[in-house]
């Protein structure tokens, strides 16, 4: 389902949705993975396997229970998926799960824990981050995490040595927030004992006074402060249904910074207090006071954060605008290694753009096409390359230390295939290895014979190994 554009890239197929693996135990019928893979983690476990963890983008409305996220245990040897279960198999009635994030004790955190962020306010928790325990399947609801929209839930290393977490709100233009939610351990951050906190951006002298994003601009970086909001009850008279709103009306009271529509976020590899994440666009969405598009094909951003205080800004700037000529458009999740980011884009419908896997230079700038989805037509027929975006990859994770250098865990979304074993629903899937240009480059190097010895050479070794 995904379509390497260079030479140096390859993709190795995982399992698609509809297989049928054996179970996880020896009671339960037989796993078949489900439709819309989103968001993923993966760890090692026993010797020769690790378990990879999805989140399923599966509606409470749509007839199939609700979402799902499933574990699947993965041969190191053969990348082979050799069973399966469901930690959250939908009867809870949670909606739509999207992006989700594997952290552990180099998060600070003392259990492997998948945190899974339900995208929707229309199911019965009205948006939701749930924590996942990795070990036993306990499922932990982290309503302090406010109920908006949920697109990303990531943990960001600070200097301070704090938990911090930045959420982004994947709702309509102009009700689309940047948040971090901040503890001081792990037990805090799975307790409520934090505090939930909102972007505000520091007005510019000479600039217009506006609340959208347009504010910032390439070479015009933003400052600002993420600043504090009032814990949101739940129970007593306050109905759950009200609290998206709520928060949403504290939210523009405290003078928030407005997006188009957010997506994912990445930690800046090896630099604490930075991170990445982007906004995918709107079309036709303008800002008011400037009169300029927020933006239609998309942003990536990138944030430092001060490393005495993690809810100050020092640095909001604009590192790709898909408006302004970079090859850049709808991007949607993201990774980093140590020096590129992966960029998934995903359009939104079929058209002029296919959905690509891009890496972006930190160093040089620079964008490159890695991959794109390979559709296919109502028959069953691949497209042609460059024809598509019905499709979508999404839920990138770096997958080097269990799969060689540069080698990254991803997802496919087949919206339009139809698939008879989950009555008839639409929803098709994959999940897959890419392995980048690095991978390539490095089993080349360690290919190249080793250079002769010369007689002084295989002299000094023998003295030195004491023969």
């Amino acid at each position: 389902m995904v379509r390497p554009l260079r030479e140096d890239v390859s993709v190795i197929p995982i399992i698609s949705v509809g297989d049928s693996l054996a179970p996880q135990d020896t009671v339960s019928d037989a796993f078949v993975f489900a439709p819309e893979p989103d968001g993923l983690g993966i760890r090692k476990t026993a010797s020769g396997l690790a378990e990879i963890y999805v989140a399923h983008e599966i509606s409470w409305h749509g007839g199939f229970n609700g979402a799902r996220v499933s574990r699947l245990a993965i041969d190191l040897r053969n990348f082979g998926a050799v069973a399966g279960d469901y930690l959250v198999d939908g009867s809870e009635g949670y909606d739509r799960f999207g992006a989700a994030s594997l952290v552990g004790p180099e998060d600070g955190f003392l259990a492997p824990t998948f945190l899974v962020d339900e995208e929707s306010i229309d199911g019965i928790y009205r948006g939701i981050v749930v924590a996942v325990d990795a070990r036993d399947g306990t499922v932990k609801n982290l309503p302090w995490l406010g109920h908006f929209s949920h697109e990303a839930t990531v943990i960001v290393p600070v200097s301070s040595g704090k938990i911090v977490a930045i959420l982004t709100e994947d709702s309509y233009p102009g009700e689309s927030q940047l948040y971090m939610y901040v503890a001081d351990n792990d037990s805090d951050f799975l307790s409520g004992r934090g505090r939930l906190y909102v972007f505000r951006a520091d007005p510019l002298e000479g600039r217009p006074n506006t609340r959208l994003a347009s504010l910032a601009s390439k070479g015009r970086p933003l400052t600002g402060r993420f600043v504090p909001l009032f814990p949101q009850e739940e129970g007593g008279r306050i109905n759950v249904n009200e609290l998206p709103a709520r928060l949403e009306a504290q939210a523009q009271g405290m003078g928030c910074l407005n997006f188009a529509r957010l997506e994912d976020v990445t930690p800046v590899k090896d630099q604490p207090n930075a991170f990445y994440f982007v906004d995918t666009g709107a079309d036709d969405f303008y800002d008011p006071v400037t009169g300029r598009p927020v933006t239609g094909a998309g942003r990536l951003y990138y944030v430092r954060l001060d490393p005495f205080n993690p809810t100050h800004v020092e640095e909001l700037s604009v590192a790709l605008d898909g408006d302004e000529s970079d090859d850049l458009y709808r991007p949607d999740n993201l990774a980093t290694d140590e020096r590129y980011v992966w960029i998934q884009e995903d359009p939104g419908g079929r058209g002029i753009h296919t959905a690509r896997i891009l890496r972006y230079d930190s160093n040089t700038r620079r964008v490159e096409p890695m991959a794109e989805c390979a559709e296919w037509d109502a028959k069953g027929n691949y497209l042609p390359r460059g024809i598509g975006g019905e499709w979508e990859s999404t839920g990138i994770v770096d997958a080097s230390d269990l799969f060689g250098p540069d080698t990254w865990l991803i997802a496919v979304q087949a919206h339009n295939l139809w698939l008879p074993q989950f009555r008839n629903r639409k929803g098709g899937g994959q999940l897959l290895l890419l392995r980048g240009p690095g991978y390539s480059s490095a089993k080349a190097g360690e290919a190249k014979p080793k250079p002769k010895k010369g007689a002084a050479e295989k002299k000094e070794a023998k003295g030195r190994s004491g023969g």
